[in-house]
């Protein structure tokens, strides 16, 4: 952020949105927040996930907040439509979505499991 804010960095990032930007590093602190969660909830309940898991959980995380970067460059990452880049980018959304909700719905069956 030091770049951008001076007088002589400005033009070489203009039109880039710091509001996304701050969105996506909001994103990560959170879902890295969520990380620690699970970690917790593994050692709390002596659980041994699968490798899958760990890294659904993982890859799900860290290519999350991506659609927010993507729209700080100008990419609608948030709409199926529209050129390749955009696609791929709503794509890469759904696919983290996906890989988060299906770690934590193993972790919280093996939770539930191990409670019960």
């Amino acid at each position: 952020m030091l770049v951008p804010l001076q007088p002589w960095g400005r033009e070489a990032f203009k039109g880039v949105n710091f509001k996304h930007l701050l969105s996506a590093h909001l994103d990560w602190v959170m879902l890295g927040l969520m990380q620690g969660l699970a970690a917790g909830l593994v050692v709390v309940f002596a659980l041994a996930p699968a490798t899958f898991v760990v890294w659904a959980m993982v890859l799900g995380s860290w290519l999350n907040p991506l659609p927010y970067l993507f729209r700080a460059f100008g990419i609608n990452a948030f709409s199926f439509s529209g050129r390749l880049t955009q696609r791929m980018a709503a794509g890469l959304g759904a696919v983290s979505s996906a890989l988060i909700i299906i770690a934590w719905t193993l972790l919280l069956g093996s939770a539930w499991r191990r409670w019960t």
